[in-house]
C-alpha cells in the first residue's frame, strides 16, 4: 500500500504537457529502507490514456539519469524513438557495495543480489502504477553495466535491451555472455560502447561472434569503439547511439528501403534472382514495420501520417498508381477526418486513367480537413483541371 501512495503522490506533481523529472524517496520492502529514485514521465502521458510506454531503467541515476532522460525526451520529441518512462536509481553512496562480485563463485555478492532484487521491486511497482509497455531497457556504466548484465544469466530474463557504457565485465560475464546471448529465443538488444583505447571487451565481440549470430534475427548485438572520447565523455556519445540502435525499427520509414523495393522490382522484371523479402510492396513494408513495433516494442499505434506520406510520394514518383490507391485506403482508415487519403486516392485513379472516379475522390476530399499542406483550394484545382480535360 505504501508503494501505491508514494507513486500516486509522485504522479500528482506532474500534470502539465511538458516532461518533468520527479525526485522521490521510494520505500523498499526488499532493502527495508528508502532509496532515492528519479522518474521522467512522457510528455503526452495524460493525453493518451490508452497508450503504453517502454521503461528505461538507469543505474548510477545520480549522474546518468539526466543525460538519458534528456536524450529520451529529445529523440522522442522528433519521433525517432517512442516516448518512454525513465527510472533513475541513485547509487552515489553505495555503487561499489551494490555491484560487488564474489571472486570465487563469480556471482554477485549478497548486497549486490539484494540490490538486483530491489531493481525488480521498483520495476514491478512502475508496471503496477503506470501504463508500461512490455519492453524494458537497462542502462549502466562500467561496474553497474556489469551488474546489469547478470540479469541475462537469470532463467527468465527481465530486460529486453541493455546499454552497456564502457563496461567493466567480470570473469563470469566475459566467459559466458556471448554464449548466453546466442541462445536467447526472444528479441534481445545488446548495445556496448567503449572508448577507442584497447579494451578487454575487444576479445569478446569479435568477427566470430558476428558469424555466430548471423542467422539469429531476434538477437541484435552492436559493439562500438567510439573515437576521440575518454571514460568520462563516452556516456554522452553512447546514450543517443544506444537508444537509436535499439529503436531503429521505430523510426520513421526510411526512403532507402522503398528505393530498394523499386530496385528489386526492376531486377525481377529483368529476370534477375532476388530474395522474396525484397519483393514486398512499399505498403507491405510499411505495415510490417508497425507489426514489428507492436510485437517487439509492445506499442500498439496507428500508422503515422508522415510515414504514409513518404510511401505515397515514393509511389507517385514511380508512377505506381494502383499501389497508391491501396495506400489511400490505409490513410482513410487511419485518418478518416483528413482529406489526404481521398486526395491521393484521386491521384491514383487519375494515374490509371479513371477520370470520373478521380473527380469523385477529390470531391469527397473537399469535405474533409486539410492536412500535410494540402488545402481545399488544391482539391478544387484538381477537380477543375480534370473537368477541363473531359
Amino acid at each position: 500500500m505504501k508503494h501505491l501512495i508514494a507513486f500516486i503522490l509522485l504522479l500528482l506533481t506532474c500534470n502539465t504537457l511538458f516532461a518533468q523529472a520527479l525526485y522521490r524517496a521510494y520505500p523498499s520492502d526488499v532493502l527495508g529502507t528508502e532509496r532515492n529514485i528519479k522518474v521522467l514521465k512522457p510528455r503526452n502521458y495524460t493525453e493518451n490514456p490508452e497508450k503504453t510506454y517502454p521503461l528505461i531503467v538507469v543505474l548510477d541515476g545520480d549522474y546518468l539519469f539526466e543525460p538519458v532522460a534528456g536524450n529520451v525526451d529529445y529523440l522522442s520529441y522528433w519521433d525517432q524513438i517512442p516516448e518512454s518512462f525513465v527510472l533513475g536509481i541513485n547509487q552515489r553512496q553505495s555503487r561499489y557495495d551494490e555491484t560487488a562480485i564474489d571472486r570465487n563463485s563469480g556471482l554477485p555478492e549478497s548486497q549486490s543480489a539484494e540490490f538486483m532484487d530491489f531493481i525488480m521491486e521498483v520495476v514491478s511497482t512502475m508496471k503496477e502504477e503506470y501504463r508500461i509497455a512490455p519492453f524494458t531497457i537497462i542502462v549502466g556504466k562500467d561496474i553497474t553495466s556489469n551488474l546489469a548484465t547478470y540479469f541475462l544469466m537469470r532463467k527468465k530474463v527481465p530486460f529486453d535491451a541493455y546499454i552497456n557504457i564502457d563496461p567493466d565485465y567480470s570473469t563470469l560475464i566475459t566467459e559466458n555472455l556471448v554464449n548466453k546471448i546466442s541462445k536467447m529465443e526472444t528479441n534481445q538488444y545488446y548495445y556496448v560502447a567503449t572508448p577507442e583505447k584497447s579494451s578487454t571487451t575487444d576479445l569478446m565481440f569479435t568477427t566470430s561472434v558476428d558469424s555466430l549470430l548471423e542467422n539469429r534475427k531476434n538477437i541484435h548485438l552492436n559493439y562500438e569503439k567510439i573515437e576521440g572520447v575518454d571514460k568520462y565523455g563516452i556516456g554522452a556519445h553512447a546514450i543517443p547511439r544506444g537508444l537509436n540502435y535499439i529503436f531503429e525499427e521505430y523510426k520513421l520509414i526510411d526512403e532507402d528501403a522503398l528505393i530498394n523495393t523499386a530496385v528489386a522490382a526492376n531486377m525481377a522484371a529483368s529476370g534477375k534472382e532476388i530474395k522474396d523479402k525484397d519483393m514486398a510492396t512499399a505498403l507491405e513494408k510499411l505495415l510490417e514495420k508497425y507489426k514489428f513495433i507492436k510485437e517487439v516494442y509492445g506499442i500498439d499505434m496507428r500508422v503515422r501520417l508522415v510515414d504514409i506520406v513518404t510511401v505515397a510520394e515514393h509511389l507517385i514518383d514511380n508512377k505506381k498508381y494502383e499501389e497508391l490507391i491501396d495506400v489511400a485506403d490505409l490513410a482513410m482508415k487511419e485518418y478518416p477526418d483528413k482529406l489526404y487519403g481521398r486526395f491521393i486516392e484521386g491521384i491514383g485513379y487519375e494515374g490509371i486513367g479513371r477520370t470520373d472516379r478521380a473527380i469523385k475522390s477529390y470531391n469527397a476530399a473537399y469535405a474533409l480537413e486539410p492536412s500535410v499542406g494540402i488545402t481545399k483550394d488544391d482539391v478544387l484545382d484538381k477537380v477543375e483541371m480534370l473537368q477541363e480535360k473531359k
